[in-house]
């Protein structure tokens, strides 16, 4: 993965060339990844490839306040979705 975002390119299984790609990647996780990176279960190399923004989001239980935003917006949704 780290080459393909370095270099752009991928080449497909039994492929023989190389094919120029334009693709962003979203990536999350509940891990600290900085502190995989210094008990060397992450690599550094990669992480510096895939934070280029970084938002820390707290996890529902610590914003209240959004679960009945949330769960309206999901009874809407799939209300009108299934009939």
């Amino acid at each position: 993965m780290l080459r393909f975002l370095q270099e752009q390119k991928i080449e497909r299984v039994g492929g023989r060339e190389e094919i120029q790609v334009d693709t962003r990647i979203l990536a999350a996780t509940s891990k600290d990844l900085k502190r995989a990176i210094t008990k060397e279960r992450f690599r550094e190399d990669l992480y510096y490839r895939l934070s280029v923004l970084t938002i820390i989001l707290p996890p529902l239980r610590e914003r209240k306040e959004d679960i009945l935003f949330l769960a309206k917006a999901f009874l809407s949704r799939y209300s009108v979705e299934n009939k």
